[in-house]
């Protein structure tokens, strides 16, 4: 944060920037690791992000917390975006793996691996194909470990209101399994 700092003028603009750098740095990483699902990727991003809010600072002044969290976030995931395809644009340049090299490489262990990516993949694949509410509430139980309490915090919701939207979410997913 000490780096975006020293680009600003004044102590109410730094001051304005570490509350805003505070309230949402988590919420802009968990939103551009699950579009990249690379932490490094989203790390990078969130860096670019920054940057970009330090910019337009004057845009973010005086409005309500949601408003600015739709800004930013709207910030992140096109720079989140803008990466997943370079990224996919890159590994679509790399030189194929020949058959030999493929035989040297295979094993139970490399089998197991190949299957647990598959598997990680196809569910991957099923939560992009769910709602944005539905994947970020699984997401937040599940993979962030995060309680009913926590999420509710995070979203704006009671308890009870995350614990229907998690039961209403695994019910769709058990759905899309099943219909696979």
């Amino acid at each position: 944060m000490f780096q975006y700092l020293l680009s600003l003028d004044t102590e109410e603009e730094k001051g304005f920037f570490r509350e805003i750098y505070e309230a949402y740095r988590d919420e802009m990483f968990y939103t551009a690791y699950v579009i990249l699902e690379n932490r490094w990727d989203a790390e990078e991003v969130l860096q670019e992000a920054f940057i970009a809010v330090l910019s337009n600072l004057d845009k973010l002044r005086g409005n309500t917390p949601q408003k600015n969290w739709n800004y930013i976030a709207t910030i992140v995931k096109t720079r989140a975006y803008n990466c997943y395809k370079k990224r996919k644009r890159q590994a679509e340049r790399e030189v194929p793996m020949t058959e030999e090299i493929l035989e040297s490489m295979v094993d139970e262990e490399f089998d197991r691996r190949i299957r647990q990516i598959e598997q990680r993949d196809f569910l991957v694949h099923l939560l992009r194909d769910m709602s944005e509410t539905s994947r970020d509430v699984l997401l937040l139980r599940y993979y962030h470990e995060l309680n009913s309490v926590e999420i509710g915090k995070l979203l704006g919701k009671s308890p009870d209101s995350v614990r229907h939207m998690i039961k209403r979410a695994k019910e769709k997913l058990q759905g899309m399994l099943e219909g696979q």
